[in-house]
Formats: C-alpha cells, structure tokens, sequence
C-alpha cells in the first residue's frame, strides 16, 4: 500500500529557489517507492462536478503570470493513460461517485507539474489528475478520499493544496504574521492527532479566513483525510514562506510496502 500526501505548494517558482522546502521535497522523494501511476488532485482545478483530466493529456500548463522568464521555459514530461483513466471511473461510479473526462483539460496546472518535479527528476509513470468538485460539501470531499482508498494498492495518491493561502497579505518580510503561524500549528495539531471534527469545523475558527480568502488550497486536505487509512499524518516539512505562506506538509499511512 502506498502512502496518501498533502503537499503545500507554494509559489511555482520554488523549483527556481534554493529554499529548505525545495530541498526537502527532493530528498523526500528520493525515498519514495515508485508506484504504478499517481492519481493527483490540485487546488488549481476545479469543477462543478468530479472530472478527471482528458487521457490524451500530455504537457504541463504555465498558470502563472509575473515570475522568472527562466520559469516559463521549464519542461516537463509528463501522460495520462486511457485504460487506467476507464479503470478509475468505472471503479467510482460502481461506488455511487458521479465522475466523467474533461475533454477539454489535456494539460497539467503548475500544482501538479510543480509538486512531481520535485519529488521525481523524471517520471516514467502515467499521471491522473482529478478535480475538485465545487458541488461537494466537506464530508462529500472526505467520502470521495474514502472512495479512492483502494487505488492506493498500486497508486501513490497526492493532494495538492496550502494550509494557508492569502496572497493579499504576503510579503517579503522574515517575521511571520501571526494569524499564519498560528493557524499552521492547529492544523498540524489536527492532522497529527486524526481529529474529524475539529477538520471539519476548522471553517469557524477566527484565522479561516483571513488564510483562506477563496478555500480552494484548502480543500484538497478534506479529500486527502478521508483517503487515509491512519487518519493521523506526519509533516515532512515545515516552512513559511513571504511571512504567511505555508509549506506545511503531510504524510498519511507511511509506507506499509
């Protein structure tokens, strides 16, 4: 069985940077088993209802304006698969899960080609991407993490996301604001103690929203909870980037090969 993560991704010019995250990633993924495919869900994809990326897709996307030229020349190889993307939605849609192909999403957003570049230089393996589905309330987004539980057999599965995500109120500044740092250490409380319902009612506490504008970099984690057999994860990296950014990053179900 293969692991489930939750990977902050933080700005995509960190595979540029020389930060302690981009060398954590690096080295965490050298450790990795290589599965058969990964399955990936990323904050920068989302729909009304469950897709799953075009099988033809086969190139990364630049969604992002204002960084590195250096950044815009990057490359990347990177495939779907047809017949794992039938297996995947047959599998589903026998679990009640209402899925269907995106024809017209044949390419990677920068929070999947971004994540995979640092953890494999290369990568030789077939990648499914789905969506997040904007229908979904937090125990639906849970129940499809329980749903996908059973790829984990032969797919490393990974979440794609930010435990905090106001690019309003970045800055270049070394301290660190408060309500970031704050709202960091609950969440990792949470995770590493595989507490349900304070995930769930995480939306009330006084600091959501002020990390969390618009929730799609947080919702991957609802997805990556249910999909862990071990609720209780462990970071693999901690860092805060421009004063509220955080790199915060989890491992579910730690190899059991």
């Amino acid at each position: 069985m293969y692991p489930t993560l939750f990977i902050s991704h933080g700005a995509p010019n960190i595979i540029l940077s020389d930060s302690k995250s981009k060398r954590n990633f690096q080295e965490f993924g050298l450790g990795l088993e290589l599965p058969k495919y990964i399955i990936i869900v990323s904050a920068h994809y989302i729909t009304k209802d469950l897709k799953i990326i075009s099988p033809e897709a086969n190139k990364i996307m630049y969604d992002f304006y204002g960084f590195e030229d250096e950044l815009y020349e990057v490359k990347y190889e990177i495939n779907s698969d047809k017949n794992l993307t039938y297996n995947l939605i047959e599998k589903l849609r026998k679990e009640n899960i209402n899925i269907s192909i995106d024809e017209n999403r044949k390419s990677y957003d920068h929070g999947v080609w971004n994540v995979l570049a640092l953890l494999y230089k290369k990568l030789n393996i077939p990648v499914l991407q789905l969506s997040i589905p904007s229908s979904y309330n937090k125990n639906e987004l849970i129940n499809l993490g329980e749903k996908l539980k059973p790829f984990k057999n032969e797919a490393l599965i990974i979440f794609s996301g930010g435990i905090t995500h106001n690019l309003g109120d970045m800055s270049f500044s070394s301290i660190i604001k408060p309500y970031a740092k704050e709202f960091n250490e609950k969440i990792k409380a949470i995770i590493e103690t595989g507490n349900k319902e304070e995930l769930i009612s995480i939306s009330e506490d006084i600091n959501f929203y002020k990390n969390h504008p618009s929730k799609e970099h947080f919702l991957p984690l609802y997805i990556a909870f249910g999909n862990a057999i071990n609720k209780k994860g462990t970071s693999f990296n901690s860092e805060m980037l421009y004063s509220n950014i955080s790199m915060e990053s989890f491992i579910f179900d730690q190899k059991e090969f």
